[in-house]
């Protein structure tokens, strides 16, 4: 026998529920073969059909109790198959405590990676000029705009290449919140916060988005349970997510004759792009300055998803112990507990 057809019956879905609260859920599949001589003991082996002790696709607690294939009067090869759906017995922990919580509670995933983007180049303000970008010390220093030697700001902005950090951390959940994933989409952490062993200042974290390719299926003590492999793609940029804009313009805001707009021009009276003060005024031969924007959608409190991001790469067996060292193991183990690191970070 070949089986041509495994589908529900979705209009034949069914719960009762007695005196004592106890409930049976019942679903009807549809299974057609190309053999009309098969009985249904070959109907049950039909792929797609629930298996015994399958967990309910919704009411965790009730597992697959009973199945009953019975042919179609006058259709040969064709069966409609009764799954009866009963609570799980109390010797089996229920899939939202038991099995499919001890799934949950897995190390997460955690990867650490790296893209290049191109920014506008800055110098530091040493001594009052320009200089090399620094990336360590330009990270909180002030700012000043890099100009020609006439001070004029390069149009279009001279650009450099900038690595920043990809963050991405996958770990089992009982349901995909889509609430979150519209909610995080594009924000960034409006307050410090630890994700993965990096401690993150206000702003410099965006998530990208939180992700999953569907339902996971898995099997713990002859039981299937399923979870959702949500990932959370996050980028870090430690100079923060707002931008710096350079003020400048072909036109300011002449304070010395009452605020009158006037246009920037060479010695040849030819308009030109100039330097502004933050009020708008002829910057003259001083630096330039940077006004500084927010260059994201908006601020989310980070501390809301739950379960909280993991805020160590470390499972949770080598946490507050020698890393790589498994559950129960000592502390001098030596070569043993470096080799025990590869191990240590495997989903269990």
């Amino acid at each position: 026998m070949a089986v041509v057809r495994v589908g529900e019956r979705k209009g034949r879905r069914g719960t009762s529920e007695g005196e004592d609260g106890v409930r049976t859920h019942q679903r009807v599949f549809y299974v057609k073969t190309d053999s009309d001589i098969d009985h249904g003991d070959a109907v049950l082996d039909a792929p797609g059909l629930p298996q015994l002790n399958e967990q309910h696709p919704t009411d965790f607690s009730y597992i697959v109790m009973g199945r009953i294939p019975r042919e179609i009067a006058g259709a040969k090869g064709q069966w409609e198959v009764d799954i009866e759906y009963g609570q799980r017995p109390p010797s089996e922990p229920p899939g939202s405590q038991g099995g499919q919580q001890k799934l949950l509670l897995r190390d997460p995933q955690i990867s650490v990676g790296f893209q290049n983007m191109l920014v506008p180049i800055t110098g530091e303000a040493v001594g009052g000029e320009p200089d090399s970008y620094n990336p360590g010390a330009g990270r909180n220093a002030s700012r000043i705009g890099l100009t020609n030697a006439a001070g004029e700001p390069f149009d279009p902005p001279a650009m450099r290449q900038k690595s920043s950090l990809i963050i991405t951390i996958t770990r089992s959940e009982a349901t995909f919140n889509n609430d979150n994933a519209l909610r995080f989409i594009d924000s960034v952490n409006n307050a410090a916060i630890s994700i993965a062993g990096f401690d993150l200042g206000e702003r410099t974290a965006k998530m990208m988005g939180i992700s999953t390719p569907g339902i996971a299926w898995e099997t713990f003590e002859s039981v299937q349970f399923f979870t959702y492999p949500v990932t959370y793609t996050i980028h870090v940029n430690v100079e923060t997510w707002d931008i710096k804009l350079l003020e400048h313009g072909t036109y300011y805001n002449d304070f010395g004759d009452g605020g009158k707009k006037k246009a920037f021009l060479t010695d040849e009276g030819q308009p030109r792009i100039g330097l502004l003060t933050e009020g708008g005024d002829d910057n003259g031969d001083n630096p330039g300055i940077f006004h500084t924007v927010q260059g994201f959608p908006y601020k989310e409190n980070w501390g809301a998803i739950d379960p909280p991001l993991p805020s160590t790469m470390l499972p949770v067996i080598a946490q507050g112990g020698q890393p790589g060292a498994a559950a129960g193991e000592g502390a001098g183990a030596g070569d043993a507990g470096a080799q025990g690191g590869a191990a240590a970070g495997e989903r269990r």
